[in-house]
């Protein structure tokens, strides 16, 4: 398998250096366009007179989704899940539960601690986000196979898993 080197070194096969180099710049305009086309999508709902949803913020989404799937927590350990610092998330928690998305409680095993949950309106705003851009991706990969869709969310999920990987320090099991 053609592959980067230790280090940083460059693989000797300059075709392998050019797939990377194709890799970074697809993912770079995929980051612009996904924004883009959300922020697209918002506005195409609203003009249709649609409820005014799919405005979350990618860290409240994220956080969201991750109390959903995983319950009550304590700031530390979303830090972890997303890969971010403890003062990062603890000041993405205030801004949700001032917009009333997330509230923050005591920890009933351990009086000292605290943990953060998803309100009612946190987990119908984050199930309305969803359905958006769900709706939005239907309609962006109409034309896309059913298998190519799979392929893709298999790879991106595969991706995802390596980078944090990589930001542990680590590399990821293969399959």
């Amino acid at each position: 398998m053609d592959r980067i080197a230790e280090g940083g070194a460059a693989a000797p096969d300059p075709a392998a250096r050019e797939v990377l180099s194709s890799i970074e710049l697809e993912l770079a305009q995929l980051l612009r366009r996904a924004e883009r086309t959300t922020a697209a999508g918002r506005a195409k709902s609203a003009r249709a007179g649609g409820p005014p949803s799919g405005t979350l913020d990618r860290s409240a989404y994220l956080l969201l989704h991750d109390l959903l799937v995983d319950g009550a927590q304590n700031v530390n350990t979303l830090a972890d899940h997303l890969g971010l610092d403890a003062s990062t998330v603890t000041r993405q928690v205030v801004a949700m539960e001032k917009a009333g998305l997330a509230r923050r409680t005591r920890d009933p095993a351990d009086g000292r601690a605290v943990l953060v949950e998803a309100t009612p309106q946190g987990i119908d705003e984050l199930a309305r986000h969803r359905e958006m851009r769900t709706e939005l991706y239907a309609e962006v990969l109409a034309d896309w196979s059913r298998l190519d869709r799979a392929l893709l969310g298999e790879l991106l999920e595969r991706l995802n898993d390596d980078l944090d990987a990589y930001k542990r320090g680590g590399r990821r099991v293969a399959d």
